[in-house]
């Protein structure tokens, strides 16, 4: 796949935190440890001040929609065009969900008291033209914005970059995990600056997700970073800040 020329309208900053053992996801999450790091994290994140976060679909199913799923037999299967679908209300701040088979369970189209930080963020879902009309009808019921990015997995993130900052204005976009929605940005070289805030636990599961994961491509270029500062987080954690060579 062509990457985006560097003079793109828009840069993309990949905020994570992890545990010393490479771990982006996993049970320290929810630790007490964990607490200080996570505070940090959030922290950070909204000293960003940014309009939008980015997360992939299981990260929303487990923090946001909480597993909940649409009943799609009320809608009809009357054919929908495979069109970006965007909300005709201004909106200034966005939710953006990366979704390809169309399967979180949207019930409202801002998010609620389940992420008090971002309370009232619109949300915007990328799909790829397999979703179901169904699923279609009930994103444009409850008034979920969305856009199309390719006819099947993988979807390509730069042209999602290209509509959300066409559709939205948005400039700088906060790339938030997990693993492989990281993994798929970065190997389209689209991350400009990692920050990450490494907490000093450990999580030893082999099947945990890493911070980039790039599944099985075996043509897929080694992406290189400068370190540009770092910081003391917490009592024994650090943050670490990469710009992109």
């Amino acid at each position: 796949m062509e990457e985006k020329e560097m003079n793109r309208p828009y840069r993309v900053i990949c905020h994570m935190a992890m545990s010393i053992d490479g771990r982006a996801a996993g049970h320290y999450l929810s630790a007490v440890e964990f607490g200080p790091y996570g505070k940090a994290y959030e922290d950070t994140l909204q000293a960003y001040g940014s309009d939008n976060w980015i997360c992939g679909r299981i990260t929303f199913e487990q923090h946001i929609t909480l597993g909940n799923k649409v009943d799609l037999s009320i809608y009809s299967d009357e054919a929908i065009p495979r069109e970006d679908y965007i909300h005709p209300a201004a909106f200034s701040t966005y939710a953006i969900a990366v979704d390809p088979e169309g399967k979180l369970g949207w019930q409202t189209n801002v998010i609620g008291d389940e992420y008090p930080e971002r309370r009232g963020d619109h949300i915007v879902t990328i799909l790829s033209e397999a979703v179901s009309d169904r699923y279609l009808a009930h994103l444009r019921k409850v008034g979920v914005s969305y856009i199309f990015t390719g006819k099947s997995k993988p979807l390509s993130m730069t042209v999602a970059l290209d509509k959300l900052h066409s559709h939205f204005g948005i400039e700088t976009f906060m790339l938030v995990g997990g693993g492989f929605v990281n993994g798929s940005f970065a190997s389209e070289g689209l991350v400009d600056e990692i920050s990450l805030i490494i907490a000093p636990l450990i999580e030893g599961v082999s099947d945990s997700v890493s911070l980039f994961e790039f599944g099985n491509s075996v043509d897929q270029r080694i992406r290189k970073f400068r370190l540009d500062k770092f910081e003391r987080i917490g009592p024994d954690g650090i943050r670490l800040n990469y710009l992109s060579e």
